[in-house]
């Protein structure tokens, strides 16, 4: 006989599937073209088996964010192998840029923080976790004399995300992220030129030849 699961799995991975149906659905139309007749059509489930975990399409938007935040925030403070905390930096840009190029859950995290008024705390907290972890790894760089810039910490760590949230948008606008390891492995060859001290360059250079070119960018 097959193995019987346990309601309370059975639930978690019903309420996943409608999670992931309207994370694919937020990420083709964004969050006021997207049904909830849609969404249950997505998920392969009805639209009272959707109300039943999600009563509002805003708690499932929310549901999507929160679910974005702990991936994106898990690769973003994973150990790396990197030798330097910039280049710690460079090997976790890898890692969202492989999620955005393979997970609909994180793109769809993503659209949804950049849809302005439509949900605001939630994808308001992420980047700020997101900015604080940056500017860990900016502090430790600047302590080991790695990177040198008249601008603060805070400043940097929030100027690298958006100019990473800049790349990734611009390269889905115009080639549907298909130039996105390309468009990332430029922003970090300007920003390497910028802020990292000269005898220091080849070594994080080769950090990202590793993560990007290796990987066929």
């Amino acid at each position: 006989m097959p193995e019987r699961r346990p309601q309370q799995q059975r639930g978690h991975e019903r309420r996943q599937t409608v999670v992931e149906g309207a994370a694919r659905m937020f990420d083709r139309v964004g969050y006021g073209q997207a049904s909830l007749s849609d969404i249950a059509r997505e998920a392969g489930t009805t639209q009272g088996s959707l109300y039943f975990y999600f009563p509002s399409k805003e708690e499932l938007a929310i549901a999507v964010i929160n679910e974005q935040s702990t991936r994106s925030i898990a690769a973003l403070t994973a150990p790396t192998t990197a030798p330097s905390p910039f280049g710690g930096l460079v090997q976790a840009s890898r890692a969202i840029t492989e999620q955005l190029l393979t997970d609909p859950i994180t793109r769809a995290g993503l659209r949804l923080s950049l849809e302005q008024g439509v949900i605001q705390a939630p994808t308001t907290a992420f980047h700020e976790q997101w900015i604080a972890s940056v500017e860990e790894r900016v502090r430790a760089s600047i302590e080991l004399g790695e990177l040198q810039s008249p601008l603060e910490p805070a400043e940097l760590a929030r100027s690298f995300v958006a100019f990473f949230t800049g790349t990734q948008l611009v390269s889905n606008l115009l080639a549907g992220r298909t130039d996105l390891l390309n468009a990332v492995d430029a922003m970090w060859r300007i920003l390497i030129a910028a802020v990292i001290v000269a005898d220091r360059q080849a070594e994080v250079l080769a950090v990202l030849d590793a993560a990007f070119d290796a990987q066929g960018a």
